[in-house]
């Protein structure tokens, strides 16, 4: 019943309870913290197209969330898609008033994994979205329709029992700085599709069973041998793996036993026609 909830954040306590699904239908709401409980079930919740239209950042790290992704449902996050009307109201981040008649504001501190750090977000940016549902026991594959957020920033699905492949829509997140798909079951070639994501500057894809060469781009050659390790089948720069198609060809040398044969029967034939004149 809080139409104008913004933030929510419970993260880093006891809770034992199912995902909130009753607030799926709040257009007010911003931010979702439930990191660091013991949360449990799956995400499914009864989608509507307003659902969930204006969240920006979700943490539901650290559970026992189990189940499949949801497809619809990122397909409703609105507030992690590009808009041109974004600063409209002028505001660059999160705040209100709580005292009506004062300067005073409440400004929204929440505390988000980033690049393998916790830090400590005191104003949080209009503009600023990130994904965070690592350490569950999410299964099957990750949903194409991920690659609609094209504003997000941290996308982390990591330590999970994902698998398929890496949907090569995630080179559409234009935006995205830090990806962390690691150890899960995610099976195929690195698309290279993301060699595109120039802003990308964390990038962790290790203990998969990832196989193929490497994309060849100036922004994967930035990545330690970490973000790959654990995937036998991978090769390539910066593994110290060479991918057999590098190496040079070796052309068979030329073989005459075939010519050698075809005259030899020739000249059986011959013998044998003259010895049948005779």
């Amino acid at each position: 019943n809080c139409k104008l909830l913004e933030v929510l954040n419970v993260g880093n306590n006891s809770l034992f309870d199912h995902f909130p699904c009753m607030l799926r239908n709040s257009t007010s709401l911003k931010v979702l913290v439930l990191r660091s409980n013991k949360f449990n079930g799956n995400l499914t919740c009864n989608i509507t197209r307003n659902s969930w239209k204006n969240l920006q950042i979700i943490d539901i790290a650290s559970n026992n969330f189990t189940g499949m992704l949801n497809a619809e449902c990122f397909s409703n996050w609105r507030g992690m898609m590009v808009a041109d009307d974004y600063v409209e109201t002028g505001r660059n981040h999160i705040q209100y008033k709580f005292f009506q008649l004062s300067n005073l504001y409440y400004q929204d501190t929440v505390t988000l994994t980033i690049k393998g750090m916790e830090l400590e977000l005191v104003k949080i940016l209009r503009v600023f979205t990130s994904i965070d549902f690592s350490s569950n026991r999410f299964q099957g594959m990750i949903p194409d329709t991920f690659g609609h957020l094209s504003s997000l920033y941290v996308l982390n699905l990591s330590h999970n029992a994902l698998e398929g492949p890496i949907p090569k829509s995630i080179g559409k997140l234009q935006m995205l700085e830090s990806l962390d798909l690691s150890r899960n079951h995610l099976s195929g070639e690195i698309p290279s599709e993301l060699s595109s994501l120039t802003f990308l500057a964390a990038l962790n894809l290790s203990f998969n069973n990832l196989f193929g060469s490497i994309p060849l781009s100036n922004q994967f050659q930035t990545f330690s041998a970490d973000s790959y390790e654990g995937n036998r089948g991978l090769c390539g720069l910066p593994l110290n793996v060479t991918c057999k198609s590098d190496a040079p060809e070796l052309k068979p040398a030329p073989s005459f036993q075939d010519d050698s044969y075809d005259w030899q029967f020739i000249f059986t034939g011959v013998g044998y026609i003259v010895g049948a004149a005779n």
